[in-house]
Order: C-alpha cells, then sequence, then structure tokens
C-alpha cells in the first residue's frame, strides 16, 4: 500500500518552529558527544560547594596556629640544607643524644619545599586540602550509602562538630586523618573494586613516611576483619565459613599488604616499635590534648552529643548493624576516652554510621525504595563543578600567591599577609633576631618552636612541642618553672638561662615575679609578649 504527501504538510515540514533556539540545540549536541566518564549528577555542583566553602573556611578563615606547625618546618628545612635524616634530637639543646625518629619527615619536607615557593600559603593550602579532601571522601560514601543529599550533609555536618577541635592545629597529623578518612570510605563500599590492591598499600607507604597514625588505619582494617568473622560465624554457625568467605580473604590480604607497604620506610620495623610506644611517654601526660577526654571540653562535650545521636539512630534504625559497626566505634570510643587526641579517629565514624542509620530510618519511616533511579548525568554539571573549585583556588591564598608568582611579584610580601594565631610570638622572634641571646633561652613549650623557626639562627631553646624528646627529668624541671613550684628562680640559674621569653597573658604571675626580681630585667614587651635578661648573665661555656 503506497502512502502520498499532501503539499499541506510539505510545507508544514519546512516551516521554521517558532521555539527553536540554535544555541540550546548546540550545547545539547555537545553534551552528547562528550564520553560518559566526563559527566556528572547535578548533586556534584552542590557537594563541590559543600567541600570549596570548607577548604576556603580552613585555608582562608583560619590562622596558622602558634604550635606545631613551626617545629615541623624546622625539621623540614634541617632535612632540606641537610640532605640526612638525624638519628639524634637536633633542635633542642638540652635533648642531645636522644634517640630521634622523624616518622613525619616527608610531611615536614613537603611543607618545607612548599613553603620556599609560596611562603605561609603553602601551610593553609596543604593543610585546608587535606581537610576537604578528607571530608569529601567521608560525604562522598555517606551520600552512597543513603542516596539522600540531606543525610550526607548531616553526616558532614556531625563529623565536623565532633572534629573541629582537633583540626584548628596545623599538624603532619591531617596526613593521616586524610587517609583514614579514603580507607574508612574503601571499607564502607558495597562493591569491591580492584583498584583498592594499589590504592591501600601505595596509601600506607605514604602514610607511614607522613606521619604515625598510619598504625590506625591497620587498626580500623583489623576491626573490619574481626567484625566480619564474626558476623559469618554468627550467621552460619560455623567457623569453616571464615575460609570461604572472599570478602574475609580480602580484607585479610589488604591489611597485609599495607603493613608490608608501611615498612617501605627509612626506619624499617623500628617505625612500628616507636609508634606503637609513642603513647606511654610520661610526658604526655601533662599535655592536656594526651589527657583523657571529659565532658568540660568543648570537643567532650561534642563527643557526647554524637554518642547520643548514636544511641538514638540505632534505635530506630532497620538496617542490620554489622560487628565491626559496633567494634570500631567502641575501640576508637574508648581510645578517646583514654586520651583526647584520639578523638580525631572516631569522628569519621560516628559521622558516617549516625547518617547512614539516619538515612534507612527515614526510608522506612516514609516508605521509599531503598535504592531509587541513578540521577541524571550531564558535562553541563561537571564544567560547573570545575568552575567552582577553580574559583575556591583562586580565593585562597595559594591562588594569590600563583597569580603573584606570574606576575613576577614577590610572593614573600604577598603571603605575608596570611594570618597567624595572636598567641605567636611574631614580636619576640624580631626582637630576638636583633638581639640574639646568649645561651639557653626559657620559654613556654607552645612558643619554642615558633622561636626555633623565626627566631635568630641556631637559637637554643629549653623545649618545644616534640615534648616526648625531652629527657624525663628535664621535663620535670620544665613543669616546676612554669608553674612557678619551690625554687624554680634557682633552676634557672642551674640551666645557666640568661633569658626568658614569656607571655602576658597566660603567665601574668611569673611576668610579674621576674619583673619584681632584682635580677632580671625587662628588656622587650609589646603585644603580649615579654623578654626578659638576667642583669647579672652567668657565663656560658662555648663549648657546651
Amino acid at each position: 500500500m503506497s502512502t502520498s504527501v499532501t503539499e499541506t504538510e510539505v510545507n508544514d515540514a519546512e516551516t521554521p518552529d517558532p521555539d527553536y533556539d540554535p544555541s540550546v540545540a548546540d550545547v545539547n549536541m555537545l553534551e552528547d558527544k562528550l564520553p560518559d566518564w566526563f559527566r556528572m549528577p547535578a548533586i556534584s555542583a552542590g557537594f563541590a560547594f559543600l567541600i570549596g566553602m570548607t577548604y576556603f573556611f580552613f585555608d582562608r578563615l583560619r590562622p596558622i596556629a602558634h604550635t606545631d606547625v613551626w617545629g615541623h618546618l624546622s625539621y623540614g628545612r634541617l632535612l632540606w640544607e641537610t640532605g640526612t635524616l638525624p638519628t639524634t634530637e637536633p633542635l633542642m639543646p638540652l635533648s642531645h643524644g636522644v634517640p630521634f625518629l622523624n616518622s613525619a619527615w616527608l610531611s615536614q619536607l613537603i611543607a618545607y619545599g612548599g613553603y620556599q615557593v609560596v611562603g605561609k600559603a603553602a601551610i593553609t593550602f596543604l593543610f585546608a586540602f587535606c581537610v576537604a579532601a578528607a571530608f569529601a571522601a567521608v560525604t562522598r560514601r555517606v551520600y552512597n550509602c543513603t542516596h539522600s543529599a540531606m543525610f550526607a550533609l548531616g553526616g558532614f555536618a556531625l563529623t565536623m562538630w565532633v572534629e573541629y577541635q582537633q583540626l584548628i592545629v596545623h599538624r603532619p597529623q591531617i596526613v593521616g586523618f586524610l587517609f583514614y578518612s579514603v580507607l574508612l570510605s574503601i571499607l564502607l563500599r558495597r562493591e569491591w573494586s580492584n583498584k583498592n590492591w594499589l590504592v591501600v598499600p601505595a596509601m600506607f607507604a605514604l602514610w607511614a613516611n607522613m606521619h604515625g597514625s598510619f598504625v590506625v588505619g591497620l587498626g580500623l582494617l583489623g576491626c573490619f576483619i574481626i567484625g566480619r568473622g564474626v558476623d559469618l560465624v554468627r550467621r552460619t554457625g560455623k567457623l569453616a565459613s571464615l575460609f570461604r568467605d572472599n570478602k574475609l580473604r580480602r580484607l585479610v590480604l589488604l591489611t597485609e599488604l599495607g603493613a608490608v607497604a608501611a615498612l617501605l620506610n627509612p626506619y624499617g620495623l623500628s617505625l612500628y616499635t616507636q609508634v606503637l610506644s609513642f603513647g606511654s611517654n610520661p610526658n604526655l601526660q601533662s599535655i592536656v590534648e594526651w589527657k583523657s577526654l571529659h565532658i568540660r571540653l568543648a570537643q567532650g562535650q561534642a563527643a557526647a552529643a554524637a554518642a547520643l545521636i548514636l544511641f538514638m539512630v540505632y534505635r530506630v534504625s532497620p538496617r542490620r548493624v554489622s560487628t565491626a559497626e559496633v567494634l570500631t566505634l567502641t575501640v576508637f570510643g574508648a581510645a578517646a576516652l583514654w586520651t583526647s587526641r584520639m578523638l580525631v579517629w572516631w569522628g569519621p565514624l560516628a559521622g558516617c554510621f549516625a547518617a547512614i542509620h539516619a538515612g534507612a530510618a527515614f526510608r522506612k519511616w516514609q516508605g521509599g525504595e531503598i535504592s531509587p533511579e541513578p540521577p541524571v548525568r550531564a558535562s553541563l554539571w561537571t564544567i560547573v563543578v570545575m568552575g567552582i573549585v577553580f574559583i575556591f583556588f583562586e580565593l585562597s591564598h595559594i591562588g594569590t600567591a600563583t597569580l603573584a608568582l606570574a606576575a613576577g611579584k614577590d610572593v614573600q610580601k604577598v603571603t605575608d599577609r596570611v594570618p597567624v594565631s595572636r598567641l605567636t610570638p611574631v614580636a619576640a622572634a624580631e626582637y630576638l633576631k636583633e638581639n640574639p641571646p646568649d645561651g639557653l633561652v626559657f620559654c613556654t613549650y607552645e612558643w619554642g618552636d615558633y622561636l626555633m623557626w623565626a627566631g635568630p639562627k641556631d637559637m637554643k631553646v629549653f623545649v618545644a612541642s616534640h615534648c616526648h624528646l625531652v629527657p624525663e627529668d628535664v621535663w620535670n624541671d620544665y613543669m616546676g618553672i612554669v608553674q612557678m613550684q619551690g625554687s624554680w628562680l634557682a633552676m634557672l640559674k642551674r640551666y645557666g638561662i640568661n633569658t626568658v621569653v614569656i607571655d602576658e597573658e597566660y603567665r601574668e604571675p611569673m611576668v610579674h615575679r621576674l619583673h619584681d626580681e632584682d635580677d632580671w630585667k625587662l628588656l622587650f614587651r609589646q603585644d603580649g609578649q615579654a623578654v626578659f635578661e638576667r642583669v647579672n648573665p652567668i657565663e656560658i661555656d662555648s663549648k657546651s
């Protein structure tokens, strides 16, 4: 049967559509031509903005802390200049001869190398990048488990609430936090990826050279192994099931590969011994962050609130609770109660598990499906994400420094505007550079790092933040002096101290006492920083 075409139909076909927009058609054609791997869902733009704001906050709005980072930069400078790893403590004279195993040597070297190029902008960039990337890994995993932006945001918020006090100090531990978050994301993924065989060992090889917390990652893997084994035996009632489970075998092998990869460090097996015994150092008991977690601390209150949220969510969640969840929350929670410094490893667990189970409870309440249709992906959203990343990069200190570098300007002058904590003894360090002290300088351990970094070359400080490298008797004497116990003035004389650098805000009684002493005179006072010098300096043996 034949079909005829009328003249009217031909004319209609040739008549242009008044709603036709060529520009829109061209964009659609462009999107269709781009490969699938380049396309992203619309939600990616929202997450990119959230993570970008996180990066911006920690880069631009948080000053560089006055502790830790400057000491690590000093070690990085030493490594850069000498090209060797010292075997004994090289920067604190009273720790001369103390064995020094530097588990953060690679972090220190990278940070100092970046500082040489773009100044303080390198410090804020490295720190903010690690924080943002860690939260990106956790948030993405929660979203993939819940298929809900709302609960992904909730997991982000809870994790940030618990972690914030741990994230205000710039230190190499942030690299460990990033690797730990990525590892947790991998372990919570439903499908196994063969990339894990390369990613996880490579991560542990880097981790072991950048911070000693790599053992925490191995502990996390161990908890998941034990948890999987317990679940198998409970479900089957047979121990033989442990040897037939592919997932358990993969976890065990992955842990073994990670443990072996961590041996790719300058110290070999000794690194394990040093890191595992670190927490038993008696000097750490004097530091607040190494003491037990209690409710009077802001981070203790955040942890208590998170624990209460977890309890309520687990009560209503229809999702099966794995033994690994219970074990990790218990083990790392107990470690945080023992010493608050360990709270950094509990926060991502609390945020992830609370959000995932809250999402399951919400779906049950709504009667919705667990696995919705996959979101529509488009290259337009990929371009939007790239634009967001570019904007936040340019707004950050590293972006400003990069532009200055490209324009041939003095980068150091540009990055001098990067803020530091108001407690940083900048003024005192400048004074000491112009008036180099004679012999050992007493200062609080919080200030020792910056004075070593920014003070006169080869300045000798009494102690710095690496207090675990200070002999116990010296540390006890330091605590006696700083707390003005007993014959603390005589102790200053016994150590041959002619210069004292002290802060007026937290050590006001000591400032007043030295000011009233005839043996001491005030040489400098600015921004809450005071420098005292002995009226009749003690003779210092140049050979000592």
